[in-house]
Parts: C-alpha cells; structure tokens; sequence
C-alpha cells in the first residue's frame, strides 16, 4: 500500500538522500583524509553538544577521577569524541571491504577460544560484545570468518534511511536481524537450536528491576536482558572485542569463554552473570579508554544528579526511581 505524501515523508526521504551522499563522500576521500575529517567532526562535536560532552565528562570522572587528573579526563573525553567519528566513517567504509582487504586490515586473535567455542555440539553461542572500540569492525569480522549470526535490530524512525542501513551490506553477510522489540523468545529459540547470537551487553538498564553490577568501583543498573539469554539458553558465551590500532589496522580479539554457573536463584544468577559481563567490559576499557563509548550515561539519568559549576560528580549516587522502563532486547538510549 502506498504510503500519502507528506511533509514528514519529504523530510526523511531527503534526509537519506544526504546520508547517501555523505556515504559516497567518505568512501571517495582517501582513508587517511576521511579519518582526518571524521576525528575534526568529533572535536566539532565536542563543541556543539554540550549535553554529550557533559556526559562523557561525568562517565570518565566516575570511572577514573579518583586515578587520573582532570586533564587526563578531559583529553581523554575529547579523544573519544574523535573516536565516534571515526566509528560514523567506519561504518560506511567497511561495508564495502573486499574479503582480501578485510584480511589486510583485520588481525584476529584467540583462535583457540574460538575454536573451543565452534567445537560441535548442541549448544548455542553467545557472542558478547560492548560499545568499546570498532563493534563495526567486529560485525566485519564474523563476515571474514563466515560466521552466521542472529542480532536485535533497533529500527530509526526514518524508515528510509532504516531500510538503507540494514540492506546494504547484502544478503552475502550471513547476519540475521531480529526487531528489538518483544526478542528474547526468538533468540532463546535460536539459541536453544544451536545458533550464534550477538549483542552489545553494556547496556544500561532499569534500576527498578534491581540488577546493579559494580562498575568502576561504582553501582550501575544493568539490563537483566543479557544475562538471562545466557543463563536460559545454556549457550556457551564468548567475548569478541575489536579495537583501533595505531598502525591503522585492527586487532579483533576471542578471549577465552565466560562459564555460567546458574544456582537456581534468579536474582542471584541474573546478578551475578551481569557482573562477569562488566568486569570484562571495565577491563576492556581500561586498556583503550579513549575508544569508550562514553557519551551515554551509564551510571545515571540527566537530571538525577545536581552539581554546582565545575565540581566533580559524587561517585556515590544511586538514583533508583527517575530511570524510565527499558526496552526488553536492551535497546541503547538514544
């Protein structure tokens, strides 16, 4: 059925006309001048959003105030700014990577844990990934190794620029995307029949279901989604993270499996398998702090915390009410 004209439908349709366009730019700059232009975009960034730019202040005070100075906080801050541009250009650029140039680019580590968690059998996999480093990257890398996957797609409201997202890759990729909403079934089932399934498992969650993780020396809500696809689906679980070299490569990393032991306990269980999850994720971000996705606040909402011009934020901070319901699959604030 033909959808009216509108001037909503006008509006998106020529915004994806613009995404295309900024498609095409950075995949005709050389590598070295996109990058070069995507790090300028984040340090404009930087600027403009001083919403993001409070965020990822308060994140890295939180995580590292008590070890680093405030210097290296807001270095370290503006850094990952440059890293989110370098991801946006990424993602257009390795889509259309050769398989001789994705093996150029990509060294891959942890062939054994890799290979233990292929081993036959009948068990589903977990891929567990977090918003550190390149995770397009490591998309990039199940694509190389021919592994087929299941992951949750969260849809844009743009339903042009949505559809442009999700399809270009190919139907050669091997990944299956499963709509955010109402997932978990779909995935224990493919879990249950011996699939891979992939998810970004830092996301934060609602503090009213009571799953807090110690995150940084510091209490964090953490979406019980995760965990329970583990601990239901008795899928092994293994931990893919992939980050910028300074050569310019990429180096994507299968550590060794995480063992999920389930007591019985939910609560417990839920708990307890999150918090293996994040004590992985804070290790992975203190190798490569700058390549941290630190612009959502993990820790707390906006506005559930007052502070006065200048001061560091009190690592203490619960706030156990004025964090709104979560989508069930995880889905990222935006």
């Amino acid at each position: 059925m033909q959808r009216p004209l509108t001037f909503k439908l006008i509006v998106d349709y020529f915004l994806y006309l613009l995404v295309r366009l900024v498609d095409e730019a950075f995949n005709a700059l050389p590598e070295r001048a996109a990058l070069a232009t995507a790090r300028f975009f984040g340090r404009v960034a930087f600027v403009v959003l001083p919403d993001r730019r409070e965020a990822a202040l308060e994140n890295l005070t939180i995580a590292f105030g008590k070890e680093q100075s405030r210097q290296w906080i807001y270095r370290t801050a503006i850094r990952s700014f440059e890293h989110l541009g370098m991801l946006a250009v990424e993602f257009f650029r390795i889509r259309r990577w050769t398989h001789d140039e994705m093996a150029r680019r990509i060294i891959i580590d942890g062939a054994r844990s890799f290979n233990l968690a292929m081993l036959p059998g009948n068990h589903g996999i977990c891929l567990l990934n977090s918003h550190f480093g390149c995770f397009e990257v490591s998309a990039a890398t199940t694509k190389f190794l021919g592994i087929r996957l299941n992951l949750i797609q969260t849809g844009m409201k743009n339903s042009f620029v949505s559809r442009y997202f999700f399809t270009r890759a190919g139907e050669d990729t091997g990944i299956k995307a499963h709509p955010h909403k109402g997932v978990v079934k779909t995935l224990l089932q493919c879990l249950h029949d011996g699939e891979m399934v992939a998810f970004l498992a830092d996301q934060r969650g609602d503090a009213e279901r009571g799953i807090f993780v110690d995150f940084f020396g510091t209490k964090a809500p953490a979406n019980e989604v995760f965990a329970r696809l583990a601990i239901e689906s008795g899928a092994r679980v293994l931990p893919l993270r992939t980050y910028r070299r300074d050569d310019g490569n990429y180096q994507s990393v299968f550590e060794n499996e995480i063992r999920i032991e389930p007591t019985g306990d939910r609560q417990h269980d839920l708990t307890a398998v999150s918090q293996q999850f994040h004590d992985l994720f804070e290790r992975w971000l203190r190798m490569h702090p700058e390549q941290g996705f630190w612009v959502h606040r993990k820790w707390r909402r906006k506005g559930s915390h007052r502070r006065a011009k200048g001061r560091v934020p009190n690592r203490g901070t619960e706030e156990t009410s004025r964090f709104a319901p979560q989508a069930e699959a995880g889905e990222a604030e935006r």
